[in-house]
């Protein structure tokens, strides 16, 4: 964990277990095992399945290794390994482990494993020990002023709701308290804490810590959430976010093998974002088993279901590592089932919507992520970011990192990769959206002081799924400030608005910035020390008409540039820029590496409009095969509106229509001989059902030249 990311705050702390209203019950059994296998089908397919998979325990340390082997001394009887398991158990404390946080999160599911599944060679004098022990523990964590209330996609969160809940069942009976561990599990965590933060943040089951550490939300509580079904309560009905979950993971998945320059080649791969340690050597799918878990789990969950079924297909595709205990539960994937499912994908918890030509390793794929989501720890700030994939190579990426430095902006200093540099943002005199501290970006009500918060979040305000494009549109501008007077304030942005236009025909992303900068810093307050930003060199105090306001693009090789072009060739794939606003870009290529974290940096365009109060970006990204044709792109000024004109020799064409103005409203766009389609001005509705997502129909007419409901 990176604790200097962390500050406390104490009002968001909650002490230990502080008696719940509500308690959750649930039908324990007086023996063991409980643990997943207190479900008597469960316990025998694993014991069929191992006659003819059986396994060797091994573990990556001393606790996997005796977790193993009490799996393999329940399944196959074996006492010798669980008297060896028992014996570990017994000796384990917390002393010499390190981080006490980092002990009990990584080592307590192992441990309380062998306590259930070896259970009958503890000795009472052993598990009166044990449950004073294990109570002291959990009341540790459940007191503790990181990561409780407030930190609810947070990878030690989950620890605790996972470590709670199953020491809760397994002591359930010889333990006075275990109904309290099981209290503070469902009721506090699941359905007060994690239901607030989900109403906020979690709608569309984005693990929004990335795929590193957000993906043990989903992998953590498997068993004991499985287990406390099994007795009467269901913890997965509580909440729509894991079925949710499982189009997050498919659509944040590459659509196929993926080679990453210089680093891993040939398998599925996540977008990445947020920290994210494992990017580099095939991601969470192909180094973790959380995944594969997961995945695996909710395939047989209701096997027949649409949910099932297409994670089953992910599952096929990836072959997502995971553990011998579900790999034990069976079950085959049809890729057909993901080949239906719609190309968009939308989480307005997190708004990000991913955006694909297909399901197949030849579509090319985007992933827009336009939030800053709250109960998050490893966060980087990259809203406004994209990045695309198209047939096994990236196009553009962010530069991903966890403590790792690249240049900074104009190849000046460095930068941690969790700045916004990192990533494919828009910038306001080289930073982008509000700096924030304590807790990260949080609701508050209005009227309620903000503190160090931004003025507002970013605000997905339209959105449009259809068969040949999908649109949307984020306005950024209360997300870009601290508020005038405020210590932490970038006074530098007005109006922001990123707009996404991607057509899938023409394997092309538009992206339209309205800009308007602000004047603010030339306030007396901004030259006073109370603002702590000022010792920044890009800290100039000027007027709106210079504010630097900057697009910026990765590609994983340097690109080459010839006039309003940029492009990379990556593979068999050519990565292409078209800058049609302003009509006369300069590029300025960074080259970010820095001595030790090379492996970290790419090559960083930078493109700068200075010189108004308020301007635009225009700009293209184009994918397409080695030797093909370039996409002809030209941009015509008709007064109120911009007029956009695509061309391909063997894709086809597209008109696209762009008023004018700082408030995105209207347009439309005409793709090959079809019919001219409005751009909607609203949200388009989308939901998960038990069998899929499903996309809302919208109606719209002509109003003053332009759409309205």
């Amino acid at each position: 964990m990176r604790w200097t990311r962390t500050l406390a705050v104490a009002c968001l702390c909650l002490g230990a277990l502080a008696p719940l209203a509500h308690a959750v019950p649930l039908n324990i059994p007086a023996g063991h095992p409980r643990l997943w296998y207190g479900n008597a089908a469960r316990l025998a397919q694993a014991r069929a399945y191992y006659q003819t998979t059986p396994f060797t325990p091994a573990g990556g340390d001393a606790t996997d290794l005796n977790a193993s082997r009490a799996l393999r001394g329940l399944i196959a009887n074996n006492s010798g390994d669980c008297t060896t398991a028992v014996a570990h158990l017994v000796a384990w404390t917390t002393t010499g482990q390190g981080s006490f946080r980092d002990a009990i999160r990584q080592q307590g599911d192992g441990l309380m494993e062998i306590y259930d599944w070896c259970h009958q060679f503890l000795t009472p004098t052993q598990i009166s020990t044990l449950v004073a022990r294990w109570n002291g523990y959990m009341d540790t964590e459940n007191a503790d002023n990181f990561a409780n209330r407030g930190s609810e996609a947070n990878n030690y969160f989950w620890g605790r709701v996972r470590n709670n809940l199953t020491w809760g069942i397994i002591s359930f009976g010889e333990n006075a308290r275990a109904q309290q561990f099981i209290d503070n599990a469902l009721d506090l965590r699941l359905n007060t804490w994690f239901a607030t933060w989900y109403g906020n943040f979690g709608r569309g089951g984005v693990f929004a810590e990335g795929p590193d550490y957000g993906a043990v939300m989903l992998s953590y509580p498997i068993l004991p959430f499985a287990s406390a079904a099994d007795f009467g309560y269901d913890p997965y009905n509580a909440t729509p976010f894991f079925r949710e979950a499982l189009y997050a993971l498919i659509y944040g998945s590459t659509p196929g093998p993926t080679t990453t320059t210089g680093q891993f080649s040939g398998g599925y791969l996540l977008f990445p974002f947020n920290d994210d340690e494992s990017f580099r050597n095939g991601s969470v799918i192909n180094v973790r088993e959380y995944l594969g878990d997961y995945a695996r789990y909710f395939g047989q969950r209701a096997p027949a279901s649409g949910n099932a079924r297409a994670i089953r297909a992910w599952l096929g595709n990836t072959n997502a590592g995971r553990g011998w205990i579900f790999d034990a539960l069976g079950g085959t994937g049809n890729p057909a089932d993901i080949t239906s499912l719609p190309l968009d994908y939308y989480a307005p918890g997190s708004a990000v919507l991913y955006s694909r030509t297909g399901h197949d390793p030849n579509a090319m794929e985007v992933h827009m992520q336009l939030g800053t989501p709250g109960g998050v720890e490893h966060r980087h700030r990259d809203a406004g970011t994209f990045q695309v994939w198209r047939k096994g190579r990236w196009l553009t990426r962010e530069s991903v990192g966890y403590a790792e430095m690249v240049a900074g902006f104009a190849g000046n200093g460095s930068v941690d990769t969790e700045h916004h540099l990192a990533h494919n943002g828009l910038q306001f005199q080289g930073r982008t959206t509000a700096r924030w501290v304590g807790t990260g970006p949080i609701v508050i009500p209005p009227g309620v002081d903000r503190g160090d918060q931004p003025d507002g979040l970013p605000r997905v305000v339209r959105l449009q799924h259809m068969p040949d494009f999908s649109y949307l549109v984020v306005d950024f501008s209360q997300a870009y400030r601290n508020t005038n007077g405020r210590r932490v304030d970038w006074p530098y942005a007005e109006r922001a608005l990123r707009e996404f236009l991607f057509i899938r025909p023409l394997n092309a992303l538009v992206i339209f910035d309205r800009m308007r900068a602000s004047s603010d810093s030339l306030l007396p307050f901004y030259g006073t020390t109370d603002w702590v930003e000022r010792s920044d060199p890009l800290a100039l105090r000027v007027g709106a008409s210079q504010v630097t306001r900057s697009f910026i693009m990765h590609f994983e090789v340097a690109p080459t540039t010839a006039g309003n072009r940029a492009q990379a060739t990556l593979g068999n794939q050519v990565s292409e820029l078209i800058t049609l606003l302003p009509a006369a870009p300069v590029f300025r290529i960074v080259n970010e590496d820095r001595p030790g974290n090379e492996a970290a940096g790419q090559f960083r365009l930078e493109l700068d409009s200075v010189g108004s109060t308020e301007s635009y970006f225009l700009n293209v990204v184009h994918g397409r095969d080695l030797g093909d044709a370039q996409l002809a792109a030209s941009v015509t000024d008709n007064g109120t509106r911009w007029t956009l004109q695509l061309s391909h020799p063997v894709l086809g064409n597209a008109t696209v229509n762009l008023p004018k103005g700082m408030v995105s409203q209207g347009g439309n766009i005409t793709i090959g001989a079809g019919s001219t389609t409005l751009l909607n001005p609203f949200v388009q509705g989308f939901s998960v059902t038990a069998d899929g997502p499903v996309w809302e129909p919208f109606d719209l007419q002509m109003y003053d030249g332009f759409e309205s409901p």
